[in-house]
């Protein structure tokens, strides 16, 4: 047979699925007429089966290399410059914030990576990744959004993260000026806060870099940032290329490095 006369794959997943269906349903009817003790009904239904069996065998062949060569089709489009393109279309469709060129992207808290030889993507989120096989765009997309929604959507516990720096930062002025008390007002880096705030390696992986920064830029946008009579203020990064980049809900970029606690009392 020529590619002519071959079926298209439509008609092949058509043809199988109502072969199959006929076949479940007549073999749904033997296993009662056996319960039934229904032997003529047996007896008909097995021949029923056995003719789409038959039927199956016969054609499965010639089905399965037009199905095999549709998906040769989609995997060359996959490896093809024709794929980046649809793929960001699906991801700014559902929303998702991408940054980047294929085969990497970004949009804070996560990271998004092709692997198109080996057949799959990976969504990462400082040190927790999962992956993906399904790589048609649409689909792709829906399942990235769904996570990157999850996240957005989540509330930030502003109390218990504002008491969470509180500590650090105190610990770790002391530390740092040698006194007994703490000296407001004093900077503390954020990336020392943070290596204190997980010291465990467990915690590094339950709280990453990417959600504790994602966590500052969501603090960030309380334009005055106060807890139990401390102000708050996170200090610009002098140098573009160190500290923590900051995206806030309206996209917008700005680089940190430092904390200050300041005794509102005492100010």
């Amino acid at each position: 047979m020529n590619d002519i006369d071959r079926p298209s794959e439509e008609a092949a997943i058509k043809y199988i699925d109502a072969v199959l269906k006929q076949l479940t349903t007549r073999w749904t009817s033997v296993k009662q007429a056996r319960t039934d003790l229904d032997f003529k009904a047996v007896a008909q239904l097995l021949d029923g089966v056995d003719e789409n069996i038959t039927r199956l065998s016969t054609s499965w062949n010639e089905y399965q290399i037009v199905i095999e060569n549709a998906i040769q089709v989609d995997r060359e489009f996959v490896l093809s410059d024709e794929y980046p393109p649809q793929v960001e279309k699906a991801l700014k469709d559902a929303d998702v914030p991408i940054k980047g060129e294929f085969p990497n992207y970004e949009f804070p808290p996560f990271k998004l990576t092709f692997f198109c030889d080996g057949g799959y993507v990976k969504l990462g989120m400082g040190r927790k990744t999962r992956q993906s096989k399904a790589l048609a765009p649409t689909t792709l997309a829906a399942w990235v959004a769904k996570e990157y929604q999850r996240v957005v959507n989540s509330k930030l516990n502003t109390e218990r993260f504002c008491q969470e720096l509180l500590s650090a930062y105190e610990i770790l002025n002391r530390l740092t000026l040698k006194e007994d008390s703490v000296v407001w007002g004093h900077p503390v880096t954020l990336k020392e806060i943070y290596k204190l705030l997980t010291l465990k390696y467990s915690s590094k992986l339950e709280y990453s870099e990417a959600i504790f920064t994602y966590d500052l830029a969501r603090l960030k946008e309380n334009f005055d940032i106060c807890y139990e009579g401390h102000r708050f203020e996170l200090v610009p990064s002098r140098n573009q290329a160190s500290g923590l980049l900051l995206v806030n809900s309206k996209r917008q970029e700005s680089r940190v490095s430092s904390l200050i606690i300041y005794d509102k009392d005492n100010e």
